[in-house]
């Protein structure tokens, strides 16, 4: 298993503050950083490609940065196979932290990439099997590891059913992450909440 304070989950609503935390944590560490990307740049799509620009200014130009929309756990692994984040004996520099912005995205990606989105139990099978091959990586790694997520169950039910289905897929994937994780916090107005295990 993941030791429990190596892994943390920031979860909260769009533009909460969740992924400045997280980034305050990865340089709080000291370590390399291994940024893990999982937005899709879409030429048509402005607002993305802003959201984008923000958080590739924010990052320090000496993060590594992977951009990966689906099969992080493969894509993460080969990356942490190379320096700086291979494990190093004896050092007494600070470890590296991998951080990944964010699992709001890389569920949409894995939904939209299914041969059936309107099938809620392929779905539910895909976020489990990708969710859970990502914690082994975490679970074989010396790293730190931030993850970042979005809450977007608490407006009510979507009229449609594909939201409904997302909705479901990235509750799941936040309870999944969170069971194995030493902290969650809740981001609201930039504040952060520590959430207690149940």
């Amino acid at each position: 298993m993941i030791r429990a304070t190596n892994l943390t989950l920031y979860v909260g609503g769009t533009r909460s503050g969740k992924s400045e935390q997280a980034e305050a944590a990865a340089l709080r560490a000291g370590g390399p950083v291994l940024y893990v990307a999982t937005a899709e740049t879409r030429q048509n799509d402005a607002s993305m490609l802003e959201r984008i620009r923000r958080h590739r200014v924010r990052r320090p130009a000496h993060w590594r940065t992977l951009e990966c929309p689906c099969r992080l756990a493969e894509a993460v692994a080969a990356a942490l196979e190379q320096p700086p984040f291979a494990r190093r004996a004896g050092g007494q520099e600070p470890g590296p932290t991998v951080l990944v912005d964010c699992v709001t995205l890389w569920m949409a990606n894995i939904l939209f990439r299914l041969p059936d989105p309107d099938n809620p139990a392929l779905f539910e099978a895909a976020v489990h099997a990708e969710v859970e091959a990502l914690l082994a990586v975490a679970e074989r790694s010396a790293c730190r590891w931030l993850l970042v997520s979005g809450e977007v169950g608490l407006g009510g039910t979507a009229p449609d059913a594909v939201s409904r289905h997302y909705a479901d897929g990235l509750g799941l994937a936040n309870q999944l992450i969170a069971a194995r994780a030493g902290d969650v916090f809740l981001v609201v107005a930039g504040r952060l909440l520590r959430l207690e295990k149940g």
